[in-house]
């Protein structure tokens, strides 16, 4: 077990995870099917932990930052596919470089692009938020490139801030949901 799953299991046992739909604390409610999640340069074998909302009594599965629900490659994979879709490549020459499907990498980029909208916001929010005299500039462009731009700047704000040594993706995964789940507003919004 990871020092992250150590401390993410003693939250959990705690009562300090809260429920992403109600804020009513979470305990343990045994284990998800056991996956394999490829990242950039290895595969890692996962087996989520479940936990149960104890006022409204709903299921989660609890995953690390690294990993997206729903997808068997990890988040940084993800991510570099979107920054090179941001960048102008298209998904078949993305899905070369990453040695991925070009359906997987397209299916991707289709669920990132239709999500923009929301992301961008959310992800502008959590950049005001933790840089208050950040440039709230707009980017032109595709909602795929305005999304990841903002993406960037929410990540950077937060890495300055809060003086966090987790990769850009994965705080963006945490912040916004990325390719699943709610985007997660700053507390007071």
């Amino acid at each position: 077990m990871s020092a992250e799953q150590v401390v993410a299991e003693d939250d959990l046992v705690a009562g300090r995870l809260c429920c992403p739909v109600c804020d009513g604390p979470l305990a343990p409610w045994g284990f998800a099917r056991e996956r394999t999640v490829r990242l950039l340069d290895e595969t890692r074998l996962l087996r989520p932990r479940r936990a149960c909302c104890r006022r409204c009594e709903r299921t989660h599965v609890l995953l690390p930052a690294w990993a997206l629900a729903r997808r068997r490659d990890g988040t940084e994979v993800i991510g570099r596919a979107l920054l090179a879709k941001a960048n102008g490549q298209g998904h078949r020459t993305i899905a070369v470089t990453l040695g991925r499907p070009a359906g997987t990498v397209r299916g991707w980029l289709r669920t990132f692009t239709r999500r923009a909208g929301a992301i961008t916001t959310t992800a502008r929010l959590w950049e005001r938020v933790l840089d208050p005299s950040a440039d709230q500039q707009i980017v032109s462009g595709p909602p795929l490139v305005g999304a990841v731009d903002a993406l960037g700047r929410a990540a950077r704000a937060c890495r300055s801030r809060l003086k966090l040594t987790a990769s850009p993706w994965e705080l963006a995964v945490v912040l916004t949901g990325l390719l699943h789940g709610p985007g997660r507003d700053p507390p007071g919004f």
